[in-house]
């Protein structure tokens, strides 16, 4: 594979604006944090963005400013810009492209202090067709976070794009071969993370309102979570015309780590140095996993004047406890982990007081998470023998 992002040259872009103090760190020391981002004809002199100086600066100020581990991305352009962005990123980022993607390359980009990469190669080459000339990218990386180490697999794409009818059956097709991959292979049990540009919509087809070419994975809810399906259902778009075209599915064994409410488009980005005009045309999709939870009790909600949540009581507590949630996210929950972040209870979230029970639970220190669309927050609760 041809790696990206060495350190073969040094750039230096004097720019009047930077975008690095409006981005808000979303990551954790604790969890795996991913993502995945069409950055729009990266690099190119006669695509996308005109300005190719303040694009690469702005992706450079999201990176690192994002608190994300790795990024699965697509529209890589021009390899050149690829080094002067590598050249504005410290040095424990890595990254690998795609050989076999035309112009518009797909790849992979991480923090080596959290994943180290096992191996890399395209899959599915035969049906360069079906993906438009875009064969997937897997990669497979040793994953080191605070409490444990697992192996997982990325699968990142940027399929066939429009809304006609040859571009919808392409998508079919090659979605049901990416899941023929997962499913027959080494993989079907493995933590799997399938990521990318979809170039179509979950609920029902950009194609005349067809069923999305996704529903094998959607369908098969023993083996695969899509963590974007929710928003997109309660009216979230990814890209800028409207539409839900980035996603994230999992498999089971990923869904296990996935930490609920984490999934999230940073629609906070659009504020940062005319983001559409400058950057992208795509906002980044991310979610989060981990076997262990955050534990300060810091708020980090993105929109506090949408959600609140109140301390847990009674606190000490016998049994259940009870929280306050005002807002109006359809898709929160309240979870309960232990010490170990491990989820004791996982509770829907409704406006007013939620009481949730703790029936099986051993005393001992607990946390009440809220985790939503627009954020999280974590209370600590000391819960008693009865």
């Amino acid at each position: 594979m041809h790696m990206l992002f060495r350190r073969l040259l040094v750039v230096i872009i004097f720019l009047p604006l930077t975008a690095a103090a409006q981005i808000q760190d979303m990551g954790s020391d604790a969890t795996l944090d991913i993502a995945t981002w069409n950055i729009e004809w990266f690099g190119s002199a006669s695509n996308g963005p005109t300005n190719d100086d303040v694009q690469v600066q702005n992706v450079a100020d999201i990176i690192n400013g994002s608190g994300i581990d790795i990024w699965a991305v697509q529209e890589i352009a021009d390899i050149n810009r690829g080094l002067e962005l590598d050249a504005l990123l410290p040095d424990h980022w890595e990254g690998i492209l795609a050989t076999d993607s035309g112009q518009q390359r797909i790849g992979f980009m991480w923090d080596s202090r959290v994943l180290q990469l096992r191996n890399s190669t395209h899959i599915l080459q035969s049906f360069d067709y079906e993906f438009a000339g875009r064969p997937p990218l897997k990669a497979e990386f040793t994953v080191t976070l605070p409490d444990t180490t697992f192996i997982a697999t990325f699968i990142t794409v940027h399929m066939k794009a429009f809304s006609d009818q040859t571009s919808y059956e392409r998508r079919v097709a090659a979605a049901s071969r990416v899941k023929n991959h997962i499913d027959f292979t080494g993989l079907a049990t493995q933590p799997v993370f399938f990521l990318g540009d979809f170039n179509d919509e979950l609920t029902a087809s950009t194609y005349n309102g067809e069923p999305s070419p996704y529903v094998p994975f959607l369908e098969d809810t023993a083996d695969y979570t899509a963590l974007t399906f929710p928003l997109e259902q309660a009216g979230g778009f990814s890209f800028q015309s409207g539409s839900f075209l980035d996603h994230i599915i999992v498999s089971n064994e990923a869904d296990a780590m996935w930490l609920r409410g984490s999934t999230r488009v940073l629609t906070n980005l659009v504020t940062v140095n005319s983001f559409y005009a400058r950057t992208s045309d795509h906002l980044p999709v991310m979610a989060s996993f981990g076997s262990s939870v955050v534990t300060s009790t810091e708020e980090v909600v993105l929109r506090p004047d949408r959600i609140a949540l109140s301390d847990p009581w009674p606190n000490p507590a016998r049994g259940s406890v009870s929280v306050e949630y005002s807002g109006s996210d359809p898709d929160a929950r309240i979870l309960v982990m232990d010490a170990l972040g491990r989820v004791v209870v996982e509770h829907t979230a409704s406006f007013g007081v939620n009481r949730v029970d703790l029936p099986r639970a051993a005393p001992g220190l607990y946390f009440v998470r809220f985790a939503g669309r627009e954020g999280t927050t974590t209370r600590p609760v000391l819960l008693m023998g009865n």
